[in-house]
């Protein structure tokens, strides 16, 4: 304890500490299918709240591929000094800055309330356990063929956000479904697309007319000689 801090102060200073390091929980109950169902709802939305959402994934998509490349220690804003001195970097920064705007512009049109009751009592010992959560989209019923709804799909994404994994949601570079990567450079979501995208490529192509050259000369030269 520090030299002068009263006890109590110092009681304070733990719990203080203790609250920093909470976060109220959202509204997603815990599932093995979180994952697939938010693939489903981006691939299959028809609503225009769902593909608002789709549109909010593309924007910030967009800003981390500008973001990415910018150095830890490099302030994240347009400093007006640098319209002069560093044009390039302030013009950089400035489309960041206009498409921040874009985004917390269609992030404020979502509401997610609080909610708090009590889920076990003291039993006259101590005092009762609260269970407190955010919820959005009251009385929303998912899209008959999906199991989320809108403001579901946008707490996962911003939670995938805050452990490094919003990147790893990304279109098939073949058939151009969203899908979630497994491994950091996944780019297909099936092997049927990783397949059919390779026999579209140069390299398959040149493969195959060598294959056929080969084949010609094996099984037609001979008869024709």
């Amino acid at each position: 304890m520090a030299k002068g801090m009263k006890p109590y102060v110092r009681r304070d200073e733990r719990k203080l500490e203790r609250l920093t390091r909470l976060n109220i929980a959202g509204g997603l109950l815990p599932s093995a299918t979180l994952l697939s169902d938010l693939i489903k709802f981006l691939n299959q939305t028809k609503t225009s709240r769902g593909k608002r959402i789709v549109m909010i994934l593309e924007k910030m998509l967009e800003l981390e591929e500008m973001t990415k490349p910018i150095k830890p220690e490099e302030p994240m804003i347009a400093a007006l000094a640098w319209k002069r001195t560093h044009p390039e970097k302030f013009q950089v920064h400035w489309e960041i800055e206009k498409r921040r705007a874009m985004l917390e512009r269609e992030l404020s049109k979502y509401r997610f309330t609080p909610h708090a009751e009590v889920v076990m009592g003291g039993g006259g010992q101590g005092p009762s356990q609260w269970a407190a959560w955010w919820k959005g989209d009251l009385g929303a019923r998912p899209e008959k063929h999906l199991r989320m709804v809108a403001s579901e799909a946008l707490e996962l994404i911003l939670k995938l956000t805050q452990v490094g994994d919003l990147t790893r949601l990304r279109r098939c570079t073949q058939c151009h479904k969203w899908l979630f990567a497994r491994f950091r450079h996944q780019t297909f979501c099936s092997t049927k697309c990783q397949q059919k995208s390779y026999t579209q490529s140069d390299a398959w192509k040149a493969h195959r007319r060598a294959y056929m050259r080969r084949y010609y000369q094996r099984n037609f030269s001979v008869k024709m000689r």
